[in-house]
């Protein structure tokens, strides 16, 4: 019979480039942007379901009756203080995220992605709708736990999907389209503060929790898993054969951490990764303590700065990496995301500074607009650098690290606010000052990093765009690594 990573491979959708060796063959192009599409969904779910509890901890219960507040907020509903909500949205989330994230980081390697990201699908928002009955912390966190193992096995089957769906020479433009789920995904989350003043806290949340089951069944229904390594052997005009062998898990990290290229993106990206976990943790509280007038138009018009700016920023940065190494620009990749960072730090001290509600929304814009350009081109980088027979657990681990070391910014930064309330600090002082050094930290040092990146790039590419690689191995610095993304 055939292996468990051929099901569902219909050739009959597939575009001409391919290899003569393998044989592997792209999809469609027009397949290719269905299921980009299809795929971006998923992450939006995946980002709504994730931020939906940041958001409904925003609504604020002051001038509320005790009944309209255990409708309307979830943070009077349940009970839950400022530290153990850190816990939620930090490891109660990511502990289990990312040691399961190994595992089907693993099992993107070896098996059908489509059905892993289809049972992804409904384990998680079975998690969500555990959320939406919870009456206190212990079934909120069993609600983040159940949502924390079903996100697991959605982004590194999704990212190898892509790399098989794309070539080389587009792969950071798809990347980028692909994190407009991010954006989109937290501007919905958002928009749940107005849902959730309107229908309550509780419908807001099985409206999520809907909308991710009925996406189950598109994904079951429509699509198709296809060759593994397509992308990268219709981009380049050879192919090791040891591409497609299967290695073991020491083996995996053996190559994975080998190449000082991967390890430096992990270390930038992890401290980078903390400064959005600030913003997504902390911006809503200080918007809903600084501004509590505004918390309708918030919603609104927060859903609108991260779904515009950020999805703009990020297709942006894609575009401009993959132009920008065409002309000959091998650094492109990582200098894009330096910049973005450096370029983003004024309009943070606008939005957090400024003292005006429209300001600091128009700041807020800016820095999205600015910052989030980095996501797109360092993943086609680390997409580049990892072989396709280890694609899957790399983009595992690199979840790992990076959810980990954000985590730990979202758990910190509430110990440390309710440490100073209880000593009688102001608490709109302690949230300005813990984002601004937060997200100035860490984007300064990940900037740093980035740029750093460029001492291990190959050449921008042959005259099909061959990518970026790792020009450097930890253990060999006289052999460059295969171009395999």
């Amino acid at each position: 019979g055939r292996s468990v990573q051929q099901v569902g491979i219909d050739r009959s959708w597939t575009r001409g480039k391919s290899s003569k060796k393998m044989g592997a063959q792209l999809p469609s192009a027009g397949y290719a942007n269905y299921a980009l599409f299809v795929l971006l969904l998923v992450y939006v779910s995946n980002q709504w379901s994730r931020y939906l509890l940041n958001y409904l901890y925003a609504v604020s219960y002051e001038d509320m009756t005790p009944e309209d507040a255990d409708k309307y907020s979830i943070s009077y509903s349940t009970g839950i203080s400022t530290s153990q909500y850190g816990l939620l949205v930090g490891f109660g989330f990511s502990f289990v995220f990312v040691l399961m994230g190994m595992v089907m980081g693993r099992a993107a390697d070896l098996y059908n992605r489509k059905m892993i990201i289809f049972i992804g699908l409904l384990i998680w928002n079975v998690g969500v709708t555990i959320q939406g009955f919870a009456a206190n912390f212990a079934q909120l966190l069993l609600g983040r736990i159940i949502l924390g193992v079903g996100e697991s096995f959605s982004a590194p089957a999704s990212y190898s999907l892509i790399a098989d769906f794309f070539p080389i020479e587009s792969r950071a433009k798809a990347n980028g389209i692909f994190a407009f789920g991010v954006y989109v995904g937290g501007g919905l989350g958002s928009m749940s503060i107005a849902m959730a003043l309107g229908m309550g806290w509780r419908g807001a949340t099985f409206i999520v929790a809907i909308f991710g089951f009925i996406l189950a069944g598109v994904v079951l229904s429509t699509i198709k898993e296809p060759q593994r390594s397509a992308g990268d052997k219709a981009s380049t005009k050879s192919q090791s054969s040891s591409d497609d062998e299967k290695v073991s898990v020491v083996e995996a990290f053996n190559e994975i951490f080998s190449s000082s290229l991967v390890v430096t993106i992990f270390i930038a990206s992890s401290i980078r990764f903390m400064g959005g976990y600030a913003i997504g943790s902390y911006m809503a509280v200080f918007f809903a303590d600084s501004y509590p007038e505004y918390n309708t138009i918030y919603s609104y018009l927060n859903a609108s700065v991260v779904a515009c700016g950020g999805a703009a920023s990020s297709f942006f940065g894609g575009w401009a990496a993959d132009e920008w190494e065409k002309s000959g620009q091998r650094n492109a990749r990582v200098w894009i995301p330096a910049i973005g960072a450096i370029a983003s730090l004024p309009f943070m001290m606008m939005c957090v500074l400024s003292g005006n509600f429209y300001l600091s929304m128009a700041g807020l814009f800016f820095e999205y607009l600015f910052a989030e350009c980095w996501f797109g081109p360092i993943m086609s980088v680390l997409q580049s650098a990892l072989s396709p027979r280890v694609r899957g657990i790399g983009i595992a681990a690199y979840t790992f690290t990076t959810t980990m070391l954000g985590s730990l910014m979202s758990y910190v930064m509430g110990v440390i606010f309710d440490a100073r309330v209880s000593q009688g600090a102001n608490e709109i002082s302690i949230i300005k000052s813990e984002l601004l050094y937060g997200v100035f930290g860490s984007y300064i040092i990940a900037a740093a990093l980035f740029y750093h990146c460029h001492r291990y790039l190959g050449p921008a590419g042959s005259s099909e765009n061959t990518p970026l690689i790792a020009k450097k191995k930890l253990d060999d610095v006289s052999e460059p690594m295969a171009a395999d993304a």
